[in-house]
């Protein structure tokens, strides 16, 4: 299987999705396509022994199952659960399901942006930077951190985790890793922060000031406020 694009928009192929073993995709790729969500769970040519809940499970938390949730779904957690959590063996279970589960309505952006990451090994940029931000970055010609230009000292980046440390003496400081559009992961370092006032945001995109120090790598100093600013 190979990467694809449709509707100009590039799809990965299924052996992206961690925890969907071979058998499993045999299975899917023998009986598609499936039209709808009954094509997929009650279907007399499919063994789901390979194709079991596990593959279910990490079919819909990857995306890969979106174009099966219609109208009678109020979103991909009521999907989910209605589909996968509570595996219906009959038709009527189904309904039963999606009645139960009606009220569970989506997932939250930070429940997807996590699915997809830890299942398929990318992040999904395109939920978080925004074409607008995406435009501005680019007339700007702002870097993203793993193409830092030393002489601009500026660039762009996304925490991915933020931890709060302290130093030998005490103080208070951040260690941020954070990810750009290279797929690159960082560790950035801000000093002297106050806790209960510096605030960062983990996937959300940021313009930064960071200097570069040989030993320490990248690291910020005083008020996140003055090093970084949230983006849209």
């Amino acid at each position: 299987m190979h990467w694809e694009i449709l509707d100009n928009r590039l799809v990965a192929p299924l052996t992206t999705i961690k925890g969907l073993g071979e058998k499993a995709i045999e299975q899917i790729l023998a009986n598609r396509p499936f039209q709808k969500i009954e094509d997929f769970l009650f279907n007399e040519n499919i063994v789901y022994s390979k194709l079991n809940k596990k593959a279910l499970d990490v079919l819909i938390r990857g995306g890969a199952m979106e174009d099966l949730i219609d109208d009678r779904f109020t979103g991909a957690k009521h999907f989910w659960s209605a589909v996968c959590v509570d595996r219906p063996r009959k038709l009527k279970n189904l309904v039963d399901n999606i009645e139960k589960y009606k009220p569970e309505g989506s997932f939250t952006e930070e429940e997807i942006i996590t699915f997809i990451t830890n299942l398929t090994g990318m992040f999904p940029f395109g939920l978080v930077v925004t074409s607008d931000v995406e435009e501005r970055l680019k007339e700007l010609c702002v870097p993203p951190i793993s193409e830092y230009d030393p002489d601009l000292m500026l660039c762009w980046v996304i925490p991915r985790e933020i931890l709060l440390k302290k130093t030998k003496r005490g103080k208070a400081y951040y260690q941020v890793e954070v990810i750009d559009s290279n797929s690159k992961q960082t560790r950035i370092r801000c000093w002297g922060i106050d806790p209960e006032r510096d605030h960062l945001h983990i996937n959300r995109p940021y313009l930064m000031r960071p200097t570069y120090n040989e030993d320490w790598g990248f690291s910020t100093r005083g008020p996140v406020g003055k090093t970084w600013k949230l983006l849209g």
